[in-house]
């Protein structure tokens, strides 16, 4: 990308994934909004949506995610103008921008999350499109391991990296924005961690009697599930069995990730700068039927696509 970048004419620069399905109306949507945004306004996101999520148990819990991710997460992180963790495909920057901050660090293995921090930096914000971009759900557990842990293994890259001086990034990002930032990248690297023993715990309590696990272990218990429930309810998204299915199954999924934070840290100990490819099979073409809706772009006017 930094290749393409040094030799980009255009006044902006869009990333896809070479297997992507994008909206067709995506670029006119993001260049109309462009337009009536602010110079603050440093890239237009656009969300992912798996096209096989009604595939297996495991596509349907990666498309769930994503659509919580992109179409709450993501929208509101964008609507209250606070550090974005990009996703690797459809986002679309002004080519100034990118060459004012020296493109993508390509020793960061989620570069597009890195990106997304140092923007936030250098004081611009993301907007949200949600003209969406389709793309396939890793299928096996081998693939989808491979891949989050290198995702783990890029938000800890990220965070060390924010923390090399700590306090320029508190006076860069401002109190709220530095907050955000830790939170945002703590939880999606180490939180993981205990997703796995927590299960193992409670299944252990639930079974012998001494144990007890206490009015503040099941309030925890209970607040936990409900933030998971409530995000996947109100995530945008057709409603289907599969969807349901992992709504239900959701405690099952979680220690997965546990096993891939484990692989990413063992990883960045020993191989820091190795990326995990995600293979990818021939796409057939989509239809698009629906009209593109408008972009968001946080406190500015929301653009109106082109006819």
């Amino acid at each position: 990308m930094n290749y393409g970048l040094a030799r980009a004419r255009g006044a902006y620069v869009t990333v896809y994934d070479a297997e992507d399905l994008p909206d067709p109306d995506q670029l006119r949507t993001v260049h109309a909004a462009f337009q009536t945004a602010s110079e603050t306004t440093g890239c237009v996101q656009a969300p992912l949506i798996a096209d096989n999520a009604e595939q297996t148990w495991l596509t349907a819990h990666w498309a769930l995610e994503y659509r919580v991710q992109f179409g709450l997460m993501l929208r509101g992180l964008s609507a209250l103008r606070l550090p974005v963790l990009l996703g690797g495909t459809s986002n679309h920057f002004r080519t100034s921008d990118l060459v004012r901050l020296g493109g993508w660090d390509a020793w960061n293995v989620t570069e597009d999350a890195d990106l997304g921090i140092r923007l936030a930096r250098a004081g611009l914000t993301c907007a949200y499109c949600p003209a969406p971009t389709t793309e396939d759900a890793p299928r096996r557990l081998s693939v989808w391991i491979a891949q989050r842990s290198r995702w783990i293994k890029g938000f800890l890259q990220t965070w060390l990296v924010l923390m090399r001086r700590p306090k320029q990034a508190y006076l860069e990002l401002g109190p709220i924005g530095f907050v955000s930032a830790q939170l945002s990248l703590i939880a999606a690297s180490l939180a993981p961690l205990a997703f796995a023993p927590c299960l193992i715990l409670v299944g252990l309590v639930s079974i012998i009697d001494p144990w007890q696990i206490g009015l503040v272990g099941k309030a925890l218990i209970v607040f936990s599930l409900s933030v998971s429930l409530i995000g996947d309810l109100t995530a945008p998204g057709r409603w289907s069995l599969m969807r349901v299915t992992a709504m239900i199954t959701r405690p099952l999924y979680w220690p997965l990730h546990t096993l891939a934070a484990i692989r990413a840290i063992w990883e960045l100990a020993k191989r820091p700068f190795f990326w995990a490819k995600t293979p990818h099979r021939p796409r057939q073409e989509k239809t698009y039927t629906s009209p593109c809706p408008t972009c968001s772009i946080g406190s500015s006017a929301s653009a109106s696509p082109p006819d």
